[in-house]
């Protein structure tokens, strides 16, 4: 038995987006299939950013006895017209697809495209099980799958209780260094010298509840910091890496976990960044950190009213949003603001705190939106309310990056057309308040403005 083990691209449109972390998803089923002797090939269609044409011809998939499939909510578009591609040539060989998508759209997913199986959740023990079962899916926990028009969905299997015990992701099964050549830039702070860069994972889950988040495992288990550390240091050894970024929903848990893992970080002699919470850091944790090695932590803010933040269920004070940010900054860590415009409960007050925050931090306009994201309670509100009238023709303008999805989908008391002029408004005024402090990039960003639309003009005047 041979396996291909394909990574999809991202796309927003027709515009790919180049490859921003290497798949350790798949990496970890890779090292699974090895440990269990089943041969195995990667295809990593992001590394080359391909369209599905492009996708279709580039590869020799007959030699291969099952197609595994990673991919997100984000990517079914993508999905859809590859699977049904694949399908139409070599249609005795099943396509089994797990990720964050099959997890939580699996009846669409198994509905709508040419998927034969749906891994549902964590992969590594299902996936071997279901390659020893093919022949009786039945008895397999953790999937769905399609059998004579009928969708079937097995008991969930247990969560990996010791997640010590599955091995080191596969970072060979796709080029490492290609894979991350495009990866966004992570500078030093000279500003010069760029990062190799190695994702990793302290744990699975998260222990909140925010009703916009879709959290791929319930609860929160956690990887052991000794655990964690020894394989940075490999990744070093063998990679070359002097940066680490923790993809876990959340990495700063809880006070001693987070110092104990500083303490094994800063014996690498490692930079790295991590997501964390407001009200789960003070001083003394983030001088810690810098001192490790931290360059940035990304902020889940996501609103400074207080009562959007009830209703995310948040469980942070607005009031402590600020303090933290402005510590943050003073001790040397770089703050990433994630930001959300839209969501119920936004009015004309909320929107000016918004301003006065940003206003406030001196930070520049970053891209707002609610996008409620299959998994996510805001989501299951969505289709329950008829606000979602559709859900696969909503995952089909996923793939936009959001953008195309979240301008179909109002959830405040606006209509249409103000929620989108007010959104226009506080970005300009983000803009300008921002800009006004550094004439050099005023003078650019209007020079750019002008330069679109004498463009526009141009073309106008040529067509007529």
């Amino acid at each position: 038995m041979k396996i291909a083990l394909i990574q999809l691209p991202h796309f927003y449109g027709e515009n790919s987006r180049p490859p921003a972390n290497y798949p350790i998803g798949l990496g970890y089923i890779s090292s699974v299939l090895s440990m269990n002797g089943i041969e195995h090939e990667g295809i990593n269609l992001w590394e080359q950013e391909m369209t599905v044409d492009q996708a279709i011809s580039a590869f020799d998939y007959s030699k291969y006895d099952v197609f595994g499939i990673s991919a997100y909510s984000t990517q079914y578009k993508y999905l859809k017209e590859f699977s049904l591609r694949l399908k139409s040539r070599y249609p005795d060989i099943p396509i089994v697809c797990g990720g964050p998508g099959p997890t939580f759209s699996s009846k669409i997913i198994l509905g709508k495209t040419s998927v034969d199986i749906c891994v549902i959740s964590e992969g590594e023990e299902t996936f071997i099980d279901l390659l020893r079962n093919m022949d009786d899916l039945r008895c397999v926990a953790g999937i769905s799958y399609k059998e004579k028009g009928e969708i079937i969905c097995t008991p969930r299997r247990p969560y990996i209780k010791d997640l010590d015990s599955i091995p080191f992701p596969n970072r060979a099964l796709f080029d490492f260094h290609a894979t991350i050549k495009n990866k966004m830039a992570v500078f030093q702070q000279n500003g010069k010298e760029r990062h190799i860069t190695a994702d990793i994972i302290a744990g699975r889950g998260c222990p909140y509840q925010c009703t916009f988040c879709s959290k791929t495992f319930s609860g929160i288990r956690l990887r052991s910091v000794g655990r964690i550390a020894e394989e940075a240091e490999k990744l070093k050894e063998e990679f070359g890496i002097n940066h680490l970024q923790f993809n876990d929903e959340l990495v700063l848990v809880n006070k001693k976990r987070t110092l104990d893992l500083c303490a094994r970080l800063k014996d690498l002699q490692l930079e790295w960044m991590c997501q964390g919470r407001i009200d789960q850091v003070d001083g003394e944790i983030l001088r810690v950190m810098k001192d490790s090695g931290c360059v940035a932590v990304g902020y889940g803010v996501e609103s400074v009213s207080q009562s959007i933040l009830d209703a995310m269920k948040k469980k942070i004070k607005a009031e402590n949003i600020i303090p933290v940010i402005k510590l943050t900054r003073e001790i040397g860590i770089n703050p990433i603001i994630q930001y959300m415009y839209g969501y119920p409960g936004e009015t004309d007050e909320t929107i000016e705190r918004t301003f006065q925050f940003f206003k406030e931090l001196d930070i520049p306009f970053i891209g707002q939106t609610t996008t409620p994201i299959p998994g996510s309670k805001l989501y299951e509100d969505c289709v329950a309310g008829g606000i979602i009238k559709d859900e696969e023709t909503y995952l089909l303008n996923l793939d936009s990056g959001y953008n195309l999805a979240a301008g179909s989908i109002n959830l405040t008391n606006f209509t249409d057309r103000e929620l989108a002029q007010k959104q226009r408004k506080l970005q300009i005024r983000i803009t300008h308040q921002y800009l006004k402090k550094r004439p050099l990039q005023y003078a650019s960003f209007v020079s750019g403005i002008l330069a679109r639309k004498a463009n526009r003009f141009i073309k106008k005047a040529f067509a007529s």
